[in-house]
């Protein structure tokens, strides 16, 4: 049953995918997707970020200050700072890093009266465009209820971890019914 909520998951995951690169054509900074698949007491989980948001999460730096004292551009002739970082984003995105996910409290929640656990995890990286070299982390959970009766909500914790996440695409497929929301950072609450 979990195998078959998963698979409704990587299609919605697929749909929205597709409809973000139809309708933005474009990596984009500050934008996360989440896409969610309850069935009965099993919940199937996929997210989504670009993978310089755990960059900056990690570096704690401010572009301006990256490069202070840099003025001298004669100095970085023919070097293009975005091919310097290509190799650099997967090292520092490493499956350690993106281990520490598996703690999902960091990103969502559910209510705690629906006694959830943790039933798998799989973390990775994936190409979002040709050009430039973007990627995205995706973090896939599955989950098996005690109390399905009450999964209700979905809290979003993201906005609190990550500083430069101003919106959040929900798609979910809550027992054979839809639901799309766009979140932003004031309102963190789904509910279903």
């Amino acid at each position: 049953m979990l195998k078959l909520s998963f698979l409704t998951l990587l299609l919605v995951s697929s749909i929205i995918n597709a409809e973000e690169a139809r309708s933005a054509n474009a990596h984009v900074h500050g934008l996360n997707n989440l896409a969610m698949v309850i069935n009965h007491n099993q919940i199937a989980i996929t997210y989504e970020m670009p993978i310089v948001q755990l960059l900056e999460e990690h570096e704690g730096h401010d572009d301006h200050e990256e490069h202070e004292g840099h003025d001298d551009h004669e100095e970085h002739e023919g070097h293009d700072d975005h091919e310097e970082h290509e190799g650099h984003d997967e090292i520092m995105a490493s499956n350690d890093s993106l281990a520490e996910f598996q703690n999902y409290l960091q990103l969502f929640a559910f209510p705690k009266g629906a006694k959830c656990d943790l039933v798998s995890f799989k973390s990775g990286l994936h190409s979002v465009s040709t050009e430039g070299g973007h990627k995205d982390v995706e973090l896939s959970y599955e989950f098996s209820c005690n109390d399905p009766s009450q999964l209700n909500s979905l809290i979003i914790n993201a906005f609190d971890r990550f500083s430069e996440l101003e919106t959040l695409n929900f798609e979910a497929v809550i027992n054979n019914k839809a639901l799309t929301k766009s979140l932003k950072s004031g309102n963190y609450k789904v509910i279903f």
